[in-house]
């Protein structure tokens, strides 16, 4: 009867829960060598993508594991790619912002698997990971403008960012252009 509890106990043991997935040196050493700091960010975005699409096929078990953890590591070399542009227009926001906010659910899902979450909550969570990354390649090949002046430099009376000066458009369609914040008024006009 021992015998039995005992050999019970072992493939309770070898059958229970799977550890969580740890990161090992050897996929973020490939990471590292497939990205280099300085490379394109749609370059970068378009592996990050691959990776997370193998990941979601593989519902995160087996080589789909590896999969993920290559598109995290990805995700925390984002900021060191070549920015095509700051400022998302369509937005009104910082592409750097989105990048961090796209490390962020990587590191929410990873976080996931390591504490053994339930896995339609990881999957949902790499679903909306890969949706923020497609959403984010299309945002990246529309282009994008340089930041805004922040509003401290503005208040400070720097306004070398500021960019042409349109005129604005009334009925009679006689108003002056405006100037930038802290511009001097010319002399003819006072």
């Amino acid at each position: 009867m021992r015998f039995v509890v005992l050999l019970l106990g072992f493939a309770i043991v070898a059958c229970g829960p799977s550890r969580p997935p740890e990161e090992s040196p050897q996929t973020t050493i490939a990471v590292m060598a497939e990205i280099r700091p300085g490379t394109p960010l749609d370059e970068m975005l378009e592996k990050l993508d691959g990776h997370l699409v193998a990941a979601m096929s593989g519902q995160l078990e087996g080589d789909a594991v590896d999969q993920f953890l290559r598109a995290e590591a990805i995700t925390d070399r984002l900021l060191e790619a070549r920015m095509p542009f700051e400022w998302i227009p369509s937005e009104q926001y910082s592409l750097e912002s989105r990048l961090r906010q796209i490390q962020s659910s990587a590191d929410r899902v990873l976080a996931q698997m390591r504490t053994g979450a339930p896995r339609p909550q990881m999957l949902m969570g790499l679903r909306q990971l890969r949706a923020d990354v497609a959403r984010l390649r299309q945002i990246v090949a529309a282009g994008g403008t340089s930041a805004p002046v922040p509003i401290e430099q503005l208040l400070a009376g720097d306004t070398a960012r500021v960019g042409p000066v349109r005129a604005t458009a009334t009925p009679d369609n006689q108003a002056p252009a405006r100037r930038p914040l802290g511009a001097p008024i010319p002399a003819d006009t006072i």
